[in-house]
């Protein structure tokens, strides 16, 4: 009677070990990266029921936001101070620089969706006010439009636009993968984008109305 041991020997199990890191270095990235996406997306249609919420109380309670007939969309300030009332706020910047710090104050740029540096003006203006949420979510309250008839981001008819950033300082602060543009207009909040039956919203593209499709997608497909 002859026993014999059969098994791997060290060069089999070298090999496979090889193979199996190979494949995990092609796929990991892969699986990351769509698990992050799926974060964004889940935290971008969060915001966007808080935030339309929080706009529905305040017509109710104010009326039209359209400032040549009286409204309250007269500036930023006065619609951050209103918003403010209706959201979980953590850090409260004013028009100051603590929000935003590291693309105001430090070497960092926001980038728009091909790639190109957008400039940092916005971010540091003290024209603009700026909140950060308990989620760790960056608001900053941008332009207003008087009498709500100004069509921007693929949109008609905006009182004002507000700029989310979803993951706060956390990379790749690019819009479309991370930052994002809500509407107002006279009836309500929306996502950028809309009222355009294709967006533009590839790797070419500046990546602001791409809010719209990312919401009704559930995905970021580009």
């Amino acid at each position: 009677m002859i026993n014999k041991n059969n098994g791997f020997t060290l060069a089999e199990v070298l090999i496979t070990l090889v193979i199996i890191g190979v494949i995990a270095s092609m796929t990991i990235p892969t699986l990351m990266n769509n698990t992050n996406k799926q974060e964004i997306v889940a935290k971008l249609k969060k915001n966007y029921s808080v935030f339309a919420r929080a706009t529905n109380l305040i017509i109710a309670e104010n009326g039209s936001p359209r400032a040549d007939i009286g409204g309250w969309a007269t500036s930023p300030e006065a619609v951050y101070k209103l918003y403010r009332k209706y959201l979980r706020v953590s850090k409260d910047c004013g028009s100051g620089t603590e929000c935003f710090e590291k693309m105001i104050t430090g070497n960092g740029f926001y980038k728009i969706l091909n790639g190109t540096n957008y400039s940092n003006s916005h971010f540091s203006s003290n024209q603009y006010y700026k909140i950060i949420l308990a989620d760790g979510t960056q608001v900053l309250f941008a332009e207003i439009y008087d009498n709500c008839a100004t069509s921007v981001f693929a949109s008609n008819n905006v009182c004002q636009h507000i700029w989310l950033d979803i993951n706060g300082e956390k990379k790749p602060n690019q819009w479309g993968r991370d930052m994002f543009i809500f509407v107002l207009k006279e009836n309500g909040l929306f996502p950028a984008g809309c009222d355009e039956n294709s967006p533009n919203c590839n790797t070419n593209s500046h990546g602001w109305d791409c809010t719209c499709k990312v919401l009704r997608e559930g995905a970021i497909n580009y």
